[in-house]
């Protein structure tokens, strides 16, 4: 009897298990992990819009760039600042300055004499320096120096120098001019100097931001510097 009693708590105990491991929930599915996306910042971008192939000049061993503007007289000085502000005459458009054009005829009405002959001196150098060849090179040389002063990307900078260089430009006289001229071609300067660092400061973000996020573009313009001269960085 006993046995039969053990036997039906058994079949009891068997079909308890059994409801219970029929009510349980069915684990869920594993969670496949979630991608997260990698967040790459922008490329850096050059200053002012310039060109990605804008060439900085290189600084020479006394500070400064290596530009149209070295090594020149005070005469020659002097007509490449008239240069800088004949092309502010012509560029700067904007109403803050209107007076620009009004300040350049006035400054070379001022000065003709002086400004003829700092232009004679200049041409008897090529001459004297250049033989037949003189007025090519002549030419060839104010149109790099009307260049230079017309970089479209530093336009505004360079207008707002131009204006503040052309109000003392029209009250300093002619025995002053020289003085004048060598002050005013580093006051017209600033603007192109401040964007050769700003440019290679952006170089320099750009060389990193290539290390991090962009190794074969970093390989492919060190492949082109060695191209270009030569020589691996630290050689």
């Amino acid at each position: 009897m006993f046995q039969g009693i053990n036997k039906v708590r058994l079949f009891i105990a068997t079909a308890a298990v059994s409801v219970l491991t029929a009510c349980q929930t069915a684990p869920p599915p594993p969670v496949a992990p979630v991608a997260v996306p990698q967040y790459t910042p922008r490329a850096p971008t050059t200053p002012f819009g310039a060109s990605i192939n804008t060439i900085v000049p290189p600084l020479r061993p006394d500070g400064l760039r290596q530009t149209i503007n070295r090594d020149i007289g005070p005469l020659e000085t002097l007509w490449h600042v008239r240069a800088a502000l004949n092309v502010a005459a012509l560029s700067c458009t904007a109403p803050q300055y209107s007076r620009l054009v009004s300040d350049y005829n006035a400054f070379i009405g001022n000065n003709k004499k002086f400004l003829r002959n700092a232009n004679n001196a200049i041409v008897s150098k090529y001459r004297r320096e250049l033989g037949s060849g003189y007025k090519q090179a002549h030419d060839r040389h104010q149109t790099s120096l009307y260049n230079f002063w017309s970089f479209s990307p530093l336009r505004r900078p360079f207008c707002d120098q131009a204006v503040q260089v052309s109000q003392r430009a029209i009250v300093t006289k002619s025995e002053d001019m020289e003085e004048f001229g060598a002050a005013a071609l580093m006051e017209l300067e600033k603007p192109f100097n401040d964007f050769y660092l700003a440019y290679e400061e952006y170089e320099r973000d750009l060389d990193a931001w290539r290390r991090q996020y962009a190794p074969e573009q970093a390989r492919d313009a060190a492949d082109e510097t060695i191209n270009t001269t030569g020589l691996t960085e630290g050689e």
